[in-house]
This record gives structure tokens, sequence and C-alpha cells, in this order.
């Protein structure tokens, strides 16, 4: 097998390109963009789906100030020679990202604004060379020593285009990623409404109407309401998740994720990769995550037996699920159960959001779900009604299992489990059996009924006490499913978990767990403690069966 750089750690364009890093070529839309009649795109896409790499190839084909013909070479643009006589490195380019802007207030992130505009205008800055009128040269040097004030940055991009247009005699491109940031930022700490406002005087200013400006193309996660956000420009064209075109500008197609496992000779983990990591529906299309599928075969080209994982959990954060969960009350809920059990929802969905009213109502929750890419279209996004949503993948599905799991865990925190416990000490065996059923007909229903979740189920329950659990700790010959410890009291139960999809066979998983534990002396690792009590439990559907062994 070939191994091959892959653009973990980058989404800049030209670091790829320059580092060799492998790079499936998304530049034939930029004949696409070109051609659009738009003067101003936003597009919207889950996050990790490539839109930092897409809009930083934009400003390397554009910018009139470099001169990136190697970087292209071999890409499918390139085969359009008018396009690139035309336009490659012909165009004045504003390119900004928002990604960064972040702040526990308005203040601290005005801040980090001035510092954005700061680094722009320096990279700008021969043109205070040229003739200006004296109130731009003011602003312009305000912004250069970090002295500016709201107005100034609410009229930057505005003058600086009016500059750049005059210097260069050419209407500019303004290239914006993660427009959206400031807002996810602000809504969480509490100034929503001042960013907005901000935002709204920003954007309007350089993109309604400005005689300066060739087009205007925006990336981020969410279509925010053009009534906050922006108001009046009645030339913006969305393309968002719903939409036909440029389905295949952001994520992996098919032939892409074949091209990748040819390239790095793991054409066989296929079936995996499209488990895990497939089943986003684009407008037309069917995509892959592709930060995940890049991440796995990363780790595959050093380990070729690495089963996939979850690379999703570990970019960002998943409070989204978890806010979801408590407005509609997972325990009384069936949509959960459906959704992990491979099937659809029908839901509202809107898409134009605020962010100050996402968790006002659970219709925008399901929205924002889909919008970010934990669920995605069942079919044909039906904006006059209601839409079929479901989860894409294994990966997304796990994400939501562990979720749910830890509400169900933490959900207990409050409940009283003391009777529990008191007949799981005093051998109850017939209340521990009434007890749990109880707790699991709250649980969400898994059609599969693992073994795995009846064994997170029992530790959720058994957690939210003072007791030390452990879970397959290594014990006399072999592995315990579930111990718990109450080592005050010098006491230990023993659990050994069964699971049958046919109730008839009940008592021989029963007399299977209870042998187990004999045969391989679980208890032996407890000999220290005054008393150990040994349990086996068959899971068959929402039923627990209990029985002391």
């Amino acid at each position: 097998m070939k191994r091959i750089t892959l653009p973990i750690g980058s989404a800049d364009f030209k670091d790829i390109r320059i580092s060799g890093d492998y790079y499936l070529d998304k530049t034939d839309s930029i004949s696409e963009l070109i051609h659009d009649s738009s003067r101003a795109i936003l597009f919207t896409r889950p996050r990790r789906f490539g839109k930092t790499t897409f809009i930083t190839m934009l400003r390397y084909f554009f910018d009139i100030r470099e001169k990136n013909k190697e970087l292209f070479y071999g890409l499918a643009v390139t085969r359009n020679e008018e396009i690139c006589t035309n336009w490659m490195n012909k165009v004045p380019v504003i390119y900004l990202t928002f990604k960064d802007i972040d702040g526990a207030d308005f203040s601290s992130a005005f801040s980090m604004m001035q510092d954005l505009f700061l680094d722009l205008f320096q990279s700008y800055d021969f043109l205070l060379k040229d003739d200006m009128p004296n109130g731009n040269r003011t602003l312009f040097n305000r912004i250069l020593d970090k002295e500016s004030t709201e107005n100034d940055i609410r009229e930057a991009l505005k003058v600086l285009a009016k500059l750049l247009y005059s210097h260069y005699q050419r209407e500019i491109i303004i290239l914006i990623d993660e427009y959206d940031v400031p807002l996810d930022k602000a809504e969480r700490g509490g100034y929503y409404t001042e960013m907005l406002s901000f935002l709204r005087t920003i954007f309007s200013s350089v993109l309604k109407d400005n005689p300066n400006v060739k087009k205007s193309i925006l990336t981020g996660c969410l279509r925010i309401s053009k009534e906050s956000l922006f108001t009046g420009l009645n030339n913006l064209s969305v393309y968002s998740i719903t939409s036909d075109s440029y389905t295949a500008t952001f994520g992996f197609t098919e032939d892409e994720v074949d091209k990748l496992l040819l390239a790095t000779g793991f054409q066989n983990k296929k079936d995996d990769i499209r488990k895990w990591y497939d089943g986003y529906r684009i407008g037309h299309s069917m995509l892959y995550a592709p930060w995940d599928v890049l991440s796995y075969v990363k780790d595959l080209q050093s380990n070729p037996e690495v089963l996939p994982n979850n690379y999703w959990a570990n970019t960002s954060s998943n409070d989204v699920i978890r806010k979801l969960i408590d407005k509609t009350h997972a325990s009384i809920s069936n949509d959960y159960s459906s959704l992990i059990n491979g099937e659809s929802i029908s839901k509202h969905i809107t898409e134009n959001l605020t962010y100050n009213d996402l968790y006002s109502d659970e219709n925008n929750i399901w929205s924002l779900m889909l919008e970010t890419g934990y669920l995605t279209l069942a079919e044909r996004f039906q904006p006059n009604g209601e839409t079929l949503i479901r989860i894409p993948n294994e990966e997304i599905k796990q994400l939501f299992i562990s979720t749910i799991n830890k509400w169900f865990s933490d959900s207990l925190k409050d409940e009283n489990l003391t009777p529990l416990f008191n007949a799981i000490w005093n051998k109850k065996q017939t209340a521990i059996e009434e007890l749990i059923n109880k707790y699991l007909t709250r649980s969400i229903s898994y059609y599969d009924y693992s073994e795995s979740f009846y064994h997170a189920f029992l530790v959720g329950l058994f957690s939210a006490r003072g007791y030390a659990v452990k879970s397959n700790s290594e014990s006399g010959l072999g592995r315990p499913d579930i111990s718990l410890l109450d080592n005050q009291n010098s006491r230990a139960a023993i659990f050994e978990i069964k699971q049958t999809r046919k109730e008839d066979e009940i008592e021989a998983k029963m007399r299977e767990a209870s042998l187990q534990i004999q045969e391989k002396e679980y208890s032996k690792a407890f000999e220290d403690y005054n008393t150990v009590i040994s349990y086996t439990i068959v899971f068959y559907r929402k039923k627990a069966f209990i029985r002391l062994s």
C-alpha cells in the first residue's frame, strides 16, 4: 500500500498544496462561481465539511497580489484557459475568517475584531501611498494603531473595497469564512443583540448595492434569517444543504472516496467507511463527512487493523444534542428510539434561524441539528410542511447513544435510589428486578438491544450514587461485567449480564451466567470484603430477570 500525506491539521488550500498533501480536486467549482449571476452568495454546510479549504482555494485563485499558477497545476480549473487567463490572480480580494472571534463579553469579542482588521489592513498598507480622502486615511491609521472605534470597524470593509477598486481599477471579490461564528459565541456569552447589530452594519455597508464589489462569498454552518442579519440585501443567494446547486463542492462523493482508498490501498475498508461516515444528503447528492474519512484513513496508515473512530465527537462541543434531549424529555420521547434504530422522523424544518431563538422552540433545535450535520435529510426538503430526517451514519448514532446514556445517568442524580441499593445489599432479588425494570422503561429503546446497551444502562444506574463501580475489571479467572463496591461497609456485589432476543432462552442464559460466575471464580478478587453477593441478570428487550447466583 502507498503511504500518502493527508491534510490533517491544516484546512488552508495553499498549505495543503505546498506540503504535497492529498487533495481531492474541487477547483471546477471556480468556473461555476464565476458564471453564477449572484453578486452575494452564502454557502452553509455542517462543520468539518471543507468550507475553509474551499474559500481559501478561491482566495489563492483570485487574489491579484499572488502568483499561484503552480498551486493549481494539474487541477480541473486549469483546463479552462479562458477562466485562468481572465481571472487567475487578476482580482483584488478581501479575505476574512471569523472563526476565532470569541469572548466572554462584547468588549473582548470587539478587541478580537480589532486585531482581525488590523491584520487585514496591514496587508494593504501600500494603499496609504495612494491619494485618498483624509477621512479614509484617518480610519486606516486608527485601525493600524488599534485605536479603531466600533464605527470604524463597521465601515472598514466598505472603505477598503473602495480603496482597492481605486487602486486596481477593477471590482473586488470579498470572501468571508465562518461568518456566523461570532453570533454563536455571542449567544453563548449573552451579548447576542450587540453582536448582531454590529455584524449587520458591517455586512450591509459592503454587500448591499456596492459598485466596487464584483462578488461576495460567505461560508458558515447556519442560514441566519435575512431579516435579522442581512436586512435589505436582496441580492443574496443562499446555497444550503437543501439546495441542488454546488452539492459536491463540499464533502466527499462516492467517487472521491474511491479515489482516496485506491491511492492509499485501503479499498477493503470501503464498507466500514460507508457505514460510519457516509449518509449526508445535500440537495440531490449523497456525501461522506470529509474530515472523518481523512482522519480514519490516516489512522489506517499507522495501523491497518484500527477500527473506525468517532472523530466528530472530538472536534467540537456536542451540547446541541444534550439541549435537545433536555427540552424534549428523552425519557418519554419515541423520536430518539426511532433515530437510533435507523428510522426517519418527520419534523417541521426551518432554514432561516436566529441564534438567540435556537433553543426557544423544539423545531428550531431539530433544524439546528440538521444544518450542523447531526441529522440529515431522508427525502427532499419540504419547505411548506414536515420533512423526514434521520441520523446519517454510525458515527453520529454512537454520539447520540453516548449523549443519551450520559443524560440518563445525570437524570438519576436527583432520584432516590436508596430502595434499589438496599435491595441489592439485602439480596431482595424480586425488588431489584422491579426497580431495574422501572428505570429500564425510562431509557431509550434500541431495536438491536445489544449487551453493550444493557451494560451501559447498569453502569449509569449504579454510578448515580457514591459507590465504586468497576466495569469488566479483572477478577478471579476472568472479568465480571460489573462490580459494585461499598468499601465503607466492606461489601461487594458482582453482576454478570446476558442478553437474549428469544423469551424462551431466558432460563438457559440465566444458567449460563451463573455457571460462568462459579467457574471463573469472580468472587476471589473480593476475598478481603466481609460480604460478596453475586447476581445474574438476563435482559430481554425492556425486561430484566435477576437471580442470586
